[in-house]
């Protein structure tokens, strides 16, 4: 079966960044502008998913420096 959904810690080790900091990065875009690119998600009873089409487009759509 192939996968729909990333959970907030699967998306936090694809990133190289600690779930912390994802977790935070989405709180501050909630408080204010959306100052941190952070990947399309849902909330299902209080999950945080996000779909693995959406996530790699996101990726894909990301400037490379």
């Amino acid at each position: 079966m192939e996968k729909i959904f990333y959970r907030l810690e699967e998306i936090a080790v694809l990133l190289h960044i600690s779930k912390q900091t994802l977790y935070n990065h989405i709180n501050h875009n909630k408080l204010n502008e959306k100052k941190y690119p952070i990947p399309p998600y849902i909330r299902i009873h209080g999950r945080l998913l996000f779909s693995v089409k959406e996530f790699d487009a996101w990726l894909n759509s990301q400037p490379r420096h």
